[in-house]
């Protein structure tokens, strides 16, 4: 195996990941689940501290097996009542319909607090279990399903809080589109079994979606309706939508994550895995495309740095229907260099998207990016688009991608916060 071959496959590996319900409350459930395994008797009392970024992000989205609720509060309780860390992205797993009444009680008794951390990193979130034979802490930090500290009665078991990023993780430096597309057209199939198994998992997501009335049922109401016609890039942006409304309405599936997002591991997954058997696309080449789809999104989330560019204000969907359209180009015969003028588009048109949470509507987010990408995708086989005299775009999309995260960074920074005064008091507090 090459260096840089070896690298791409290893990056898949990475940031790949399996997660049941949405990675927000997923994080939550196993902050409290962690520290609960070191707060020994019954459960008295729970403490959430978060970032801006994490309360925001927790707020509406349903919790699979829950019974259709949601909130933090709500993810921590089922975290600590009948979550297990060893489950990590799936913790959700376990959770039965009392479990998850007894959480509300919990909760209904004031026994569930959380309150808004200043000057944290943007993924940070400390959940402190009280038990009636001990306490237990943990700290979430940098990634989802990063437990970076463990505490137990006051003593330190584990923290990694200031250490470097982990020995084992990829070197992102790898990733560009060229190197993106020689590696997805000419790896051993073998070596794409982590985004084999994304068409898997998130299809079967984007069924369900088209099947049950999740949400706003956005995919499934498209489809049905027709008004927007139909052809391969209708088919696509449906099975996205669909694919995003089960999730967000607790479908009790695991999704293919990407870069710490299940809607993002959706977004660019489920279209181009419709679009290939529309198409009429061999197994093997669906397979090439959503490699491809989904080391784009990567690569364009990483551009500010692995860690910020998993949670910013920029909605991740919005970037990951960039790397959808990339996989689709790619069932469409186009190189690299029309990948690499769409996706400046892409990037200049969807870059005033806010994240503002995960809920409902993100299904109908991603299915106006994925619009906009089939759009960009048309002009950049067309040899068109938007180039360095169109605002926020860049010489390449690499920089322009880092452009998008400084105009979050810089001139959007107390976002999160805004959002989170708002949800406040429409909420009377946060859930």
């Amino acid at each position: 195996m090459s260096g840089e071959t070896g690298m791409l496959q290893k990056i898949l590996e990475y940031e790949l990941k399996p997660a049941l319900g949405c990675t927000e409350p997923m994080a939550f459930a196993l902050c409290a689940a962690s520290a609960r395994a070191y707060a020994h008797g019954a459960v008295a009392r729970i403490g959430i501290e978060a970032s801006a970024a994490m309360i925001k992000g927790v707020q509406y989205v349903k919790i699979p097996n829950s019974g259709g609720r949601c909130g933090g509060r709500m993810a921590c309780a089922l975290g600590a009542l009948a979550g297990n860390a060893a489950d990590g992205m799936q913790v959700f797993q376990r959770v039965q319909a009392e479990d998850a009444a007894a959480a509300e009680r919990m909760i209904a008794a004031g026994q569930v607090r959380m309150e808004l951390k200043e000057d944290v990193p943007q993924l940070w979130l400390r959940v402190t279990v009280t038990g009636s034979e001990g306490t237990g802490v943990a700290i979430v930090q940098d990634r989802h399903d990063n437990v970076a500290y463990l505490e137990s009665d006051g003593n330190v078991l584990r923290d990694t809080r200031s250490a470097a990023e982990a020995e084992d993780a990829p070197d992102y430096g790898a990733l560009s589109v060229e190197t993106i597309w020689e590696f997805c057209t000419h790896a051993p199939l073998a070596r794409l079994a982590r985004a084999e198994e994304a068409v898997r998992l998130n299809t079967a997501l984007s069924e369900e979606g088209l099947r049950q009335g999740y949400g706003m049922q956005t995919g499934k109401t498209l489809k049905e309706s027709g008004m927007l016609g139909g052809g391969t890039a209708m088919e696509a942006v449906c099975a996205g939508c669909a694919g995003v409304d089960a999730r967000m309405g607790g479908a009790p599936l695991a999704a293919m994550s990407n870069s710490g997002s299940g809607n993002q591991g959706v977004t660019c997954t489920a279209p181009v895995a419709a679009a290939g058997r529309r198409m009429g696309r061999s197994h093997e080449e669906i397979v090439r495309a959503a490699a491809a789809a989904n080391l784009l999104t990567v690569f364009l989330k990483t551009r500010a740095g692995a860690d910020e560019g998993r949670i910013a204000p920029v909605c991740g969907a919005a970037l990951a229907a960039g790397g959808a359209a990339g996989g689709i180009a790619m069932l469409r015969g186009d190189e690299a260099d029309c990948v690499e003028r769409m996706l400046r588009t892409v990037l200049g048109n969807v870059c005033g998207m806010v994240c503002d949470g995960a809920k409902a509507n993100c299904a109908a987010k991603a299915g106006m990016a994925l619009h906009g990408a089939m759009q960009a995708l048309a002009l950049a086989e067309a040899g068109l688009g938007a180039d360095e005299e169109c605002g926020i775009v860049a010489r390449t999309a690499a920089e322009t991608a880092g452009n998008v995260y400084r105009l979050a960074r810089e001139g959007a920074g107390g976002t999160d916060r805004v959002l989170c005064r708002i949800e406040e008091e429409k909420q009377g507090g946060w859930r």
